[in-house]
């Protein structure tokens, strides 16, 4: 249980939590047929949220170093947690499909061009590795922002 304590996998699993409150918000309030008409609350949840919390992870890092935290370490936080983001947040989304909302599947298969005979599983698949390549690309964008305004004067 060490690992969860680290601070990178603390912020890279608040960030699935959002996620995952984010599809629930989608079927409780009935935007769950495709993600392309997604609630606002899921924008905010793929947009908005993850700066906050990825400033909050690079900040409770330099805290951690009493206040002193270059922007290279800023920056490789903000990586590190893209990462444990980037692995768990798939199967956020594979759970999600399989247990609360299979028929978003189809959607899905739709926005990767996919044609309807693809099997289930390899739609998810694709998801997966979509949803793993976007996390570590934009979490590096995001990250490198960001450490920008965390870092030490």
């Amino acid at each position: 249980m060490n690992i969860i304590k680290q601070n990178h996998v603390k912020y890279g699993l608040i960030l699935c939590v959002v996620i995952a409150v984010c599809l629930l918000s989608m079927e409780l309030t009935g935007k769950n047929e495709s993600f392309e008409q997604a609630s606002p609350i899921f924008i905010f949840g793929q947009m908005i949220a993850p700066a906050f919390i990825w400033y909050m992870g690079m900040d409770a890092k330099k805290k951690m170093q009493k206040g002193k935290l270059t922007y290279k370490q800023a920056f490789i936080e903000g990586v590190k947690i893209s990462l444990v983001f980037a692995i768990v947040s798939p199967f956020v989304f594979v759970a999600y499909y399989l247990l609360i909302n299979p028929a978003i599947v189809d959607s899905v298969r739709e926005t990767y061009m996919m044609s309807t005979s693809t099997a289930q599983s390899m739609v998810i698949a694709v998801d997966m590795a979509v949803q793993f390549i976007s996390a570590m690309v934009f979490g590096t964008i995001y990250s490198a922002i960001i450490a920008f305004f965390v870092k030490s004067k």
